[in-house]
């Protein structure tokens, strides 16, 4: 293991020169603005490149936004990190975390400017190829089980054929899921093999670039049209479906060796699939070793995060899922509990920052704004921590507004489109007479009788 970086002299006893962090994110999720606060009430000056609709853009701990390019998001991310010339660059999302990976890639050239840039990847990342192996269900799935990880029956289906042949073998439910996807999206529970199968075929196909513009309008996104224009195949698993209940880990990490981590236990999920609303912290040994091997297995910096799911036979922890980025617990102040920007700021400049923002007390946590969304009269709400950052009053109300596909000209046009095509199919369908007898078979007019 290679040793500690040395401390920058600027930062040495805590110098006015503060420690500069870039945030990357490609998705409106929240987690940049709320890692912009923590950081920033450690002492660094954020910017933070993203799309123009990311909450991000309300609050105050922000220096500077960096606008992303839905078209060229490589050369948007380095003309960002040329301008914030940052001591750590941190994605806040999986896309972000692999266009970090492609923009190591592509600066493979030994001229001053690209060493630079490829040093500072290499400090922020660790190894910055793990970003695409992380995404990479079937791979991670291999690589955790060769390190003694606990993981579910598994297994990468290139045609509905081999999907068909794995299943005849294993019980169902059973969960689908394709690469390169995250948020809950892309996964699929499945409980009879027709409805595997079917899966299976709407996951593997690219989607139709008419439905991609369409979300890229209502999004405001064209990086959902460029791909659904790539013609890469499309890699989907196939995993054995663990009763229990979720669970993840974040941690902060350097070089291989995890420095700090927080466990909760999902008590509400944004949906069955999705990302947890209502969390409390645990301990379990078996999800802090299993990150430990993966983190030193990858050899991987920066904030991480691992979904679990404990087995409700056995509370076994079985490895579902591996986040190559900052998940929506790293930003909690939780002191000795776990402050995982401030250890990974300590282990950056040297010097122990202490945040201002109050510690959390309490065990169990309501998210915001994802419980918020999810049933507004929660009980979570009242009785439990509710996470909201009441000091940015304008990062509040956008994260309380509809999600972006719902606003705006675009989505009231789209919403009218629906209905009135809705009712012409309607009015269509009741001009056509009901077909006769013997065009259905011999119970056809029974079908056809008034109740």
């Amino acid at each position: 293991m290679s040793s500690s970086p040395p401390v920058p002299e600027a930062l040495r006893g805590g110098a006015a020169d503060p420690p500069r962090v870039l945030l990357t994110a490609t998705l409106s999720w929240s987690i940049a603005a709320r890692l912009a606060m923590a950081f920033a009430d450690l002492g660094c000056r954020v910017d933070v490149w993203c799309p123009t609709r990311n909450p991000a853009a309300h609050t105050h701990a922000v220096r500077r936004l960096h606008r992303q390019s839905g078209w060229r998001p490589l050369d948007s991310l380095r003309a960002a990190i040329d301008a914030a010339s940052p001591d750590l660059v941190i994605p806040c999302d999986d896309a972000a975390a692999v266009l970090l990976y492609r923009l190591h890639l592509r600066t493979g050239v030994a001229a001053a400017p690209a060493l630079a840039l490829q040093a500072l990847l290499a400090r922020s990342l660790g190894m910055p190829g793990a970003s695409a192996l992380a995404t990479s269900r079937g791979r991670l799935m291999a690589l955790a089980a060769d390190a003694g990880v606990r993981v579910p029956d598994s297994s990468v289906v290139r045609t509905a054929q081999e999907l068909d042949l794995w299943l005849r073998h294993r019980s169902l439910p059973a969960v689908v899921k394709i690469d390169n996807s995250w948020g809950g999206q892309g996964v699929a529970i499945v409980a009879t093999r027709e409805q595997a199968l079917r899966t299976f075929g709407l996951l593997a196909a690219r989607p139709r670039v008419t439905t991609a513009l369409t979300r890229a309008l209502l999004d405001r996104d064209l990086s959902v049209l460029r791909d659904a224009l790539d013609d890469t195949p499309r890699t989907v698993s196939v995993q054995a479906y663990i009763r229990g209940t979720p669970a993840n880990r974040a941690v902060a990490c350097w070089q291989g060796v995890v420095l700090a981590g927080i466990s909760v236990e999902a008590l509400r999920t944004q949906h069955a699939t999705g990302p947890a609303t209502v969390v409390r912290f645990i301990d379990n040994a078996e999800m802090d070793e299993a990150v430990r091997r993966l983190v030193r297995r990858l050899g991987v910096s920066g904030l991480w995060g691992a979904d679990f799911m404990l087995e409700a036979a056995t509370g076994a922890a079985h490895l579902i899922e591996m986040n190559p980025r900052a998940t929506p617990i790293c930003h909690l102040p939780l002191g000795a509990r776990g402050d995982l920007p401030a250890a990974l700021l300590a282990q950056w400049t040297g010097v122990v920052r202490a945040r201002t923002t109050a510690t959390i007390d309490d065990d169990v946590i309501a998210m915001f704004p994802g419980e918020w969304h999810r049933d507004a009269r929660s009980t979570h709400l009242l009785s439990h921590h509710h996470d909201v950052p009441w000091d940015e009053p304008d990062l509040v109300r956008d994260c309380m507004l509809r999600p972006w596909s719902e606003r705006g000209v675009m989505a009231r046009l789209w919403r009218r489109w629906r209905l009135w095509a809705g009712r012409r199919q309607l009015r269509n369908s009741s001009r056509i007479p009901a077909p006769r007898a013997t065009d259905r078979g011999p119970d056809a007019a029974a079908l056809h009788k008034a109740p």
